[in-house]
């Protein structure tokens, strides 16, 4: 049931359209959904709409997977029983659907959407051979080039390539980039995440020159998408590695002359940029972000009144959805509740919360037990800015971008891409029968 999937037939088909599913979740985002006439995000609309495009890649790919078994029923048995982590999850996603759309009354997408499909994706992962995933790393590093220049763009020129929606309302007076990935605080997010596995050393076949110019284009893109909490902690990071690597060097690890050289030549040259950036204003707007926030600050703090208005019973098993709205407005909460915990809490009530967060840490172990130790640290990196906004307690596709990051990024066994071989040359019979 390992066997790792071939580059012909139904196997091939499935690695590329697995490339091709990467590609369409990352750069297509809500927003670009919405100026496609995709009603992803807005309010009503019809059901199918109501899921990413890159859901139903999934769902087709995963069936396949399974009917590439021969019985499907066993297939999905022996899938879930490989690792039992992710069976236990399951259960708990099944359970916290039951309960958001039959007691709630909320729409099954974002539950699906945010938390079924990595599930899906990771066990699909699973079966790709070595040259699939080193075509899909190769296609992550070339996202990010991409959305960074993007940003970047935008942030210049005032322009967008897609409109800036949310909520199904079009904002014309917040200058942050949406660039490839949609939301500014969903692209700082990524972009942070992405940055700090290439500084934790992730993405190896990135070396040299290479990988240090990708790290400052996405520090410059971070500055567009105006992330304050993903920006700041990205920063403290950065600052651990460079103490880290300066520490290394007292201690008398080697470092080649030509570094040593490049260190010399750069930093001044460095700090003469981001002087000139500097007085160029390139900064002014991110730094009045720290100024001026539109009340969001205030907003995280008033979010708790809304638990005042609900009686235990309603706290401990979800309140009434339009009685959350009515509070939502009566606090004036223009951008909703802006945390992920307090969202969950009110959306599905603590009882159910708690179950499916719980179930929900298997997954994480699940997922990180394909990835190197070092990914608890984009874990923390994650969960920390997600706690600053809505995040995944409402409709996202964040969680699957990062497992597919880490997956690429941060593997437990680094894929070996060799040339190819005449087949009956390493031909064993007794393979044959394994």
């Amino acid at each position: 049931m390992n066997t790792p999937l071939r580059d012909q037939g139904m196997d091939g088909f499935i690695g590329r359209m697995m490339l091709v599913l990467m590609v369409v979740h990352i750069m297509v985002s809500p927003m670009a959904l919405s100026a496609l006439g995709w009603n992803y995000e807005a309010p009503g609309g019809a059901g199918p709409t109501r899921f990413h495009p890159s859901s139903y890649f999934a769902l087709l790919l995963f069936a396949l997977l399974l009917l590439r078994h021969g019985n499907p029923i066993l297939g999905f048995w022996y899938t879930f029983m490989q690792d039992p982590r992710f069976a236990l999850f399951l259960v708990a996603w099944v359970l916290l659907l039951y309960h958001a759309v039959v007691n709630q009354q909320l729409p099954a997408a974002a539950p699906v959407d945010t938390f079924l499909i990595p599930l899906l994706v990771i066990l699909i992962f699973r079966q790709l051979n070595d040259g699939m995933r080193h075509r899909m790393e190769g296609a992550l590093h070339i996202i990010f080039v991409l959305n960074a220049l993007l940003g970047l763009a935008e942030f210049l020129t005032g322009l967008r390539l897609t409109p800036y929606v949310a909520g199904g309302v079009h904002i014309t007076d917040d200058w942050r980039s949406t660039a490839f990935l949609g939301h500014p605080l969903t692209n700082a997010l990524m972009t942070g995440c992405y940055t700090l596995m290439l500084l934790l050393g992730g993405g190896p076949r990135l070396t040299g020159g290479l990988r240090y110019g990708m790290i400052g284009l996405q520090f410059a893109g971070m500055v567009a998408f105006g992330g304050r909490a993903s920006l700041v902690l990205l920063v403290l990071a950065g600052l651990v590695a460079l103490t880290r690597g300066f520490l290394k060097f007292l201690a008398g690890s080697r470092l080649p002359l030509r570094y040593l050289t490049l260190v010399g030549v750069l930093v001044p040259l460095l700090v003469a940029a981001l002087g000139v950036l500097a007085v160029l204003g390139f900064f002014d707007k991110l730094l009045l972000r720290f100024v001026e926030d539109n009340g969001s600050a205030n907003a995280r703090i008033v979010m708790f009144e809304l638990f005042n208005g609900f009686t235990w019973p309603e706290l401990l098993f979800g309140p009434p959805q339009v009685n959350l709205t009515y509070f939502v407005h009566v606090y004036k909460l223009e951008f909703g509740i802006e945390s992920l915990w307090v969202a969950f809490l009110l959306f599905y009530g603590v009882v159910p919360a708690i179950m499916f967060l719980s179930g929900f840490i298997f997954f994480l172990f699940g997922l990180m037990a394909r990835c190197q130790a070092r990914g608890w640290v984009v874990l923390g990196y994650y969960f920390l800015v997600n706690s600053t906004f809505l995040g995944i307690a409402g409709k996202s596709t964040s969680v699957t971008t990062l497992s597919l990051m880490l997956l690429l990024m941060l593997p437990r066994h680094l894929p070996q891409i060799a040339p190819p071989q005449p087949v009956l040359r390493y031909w064993k019979p007794e393979a044959a029968w394994r």
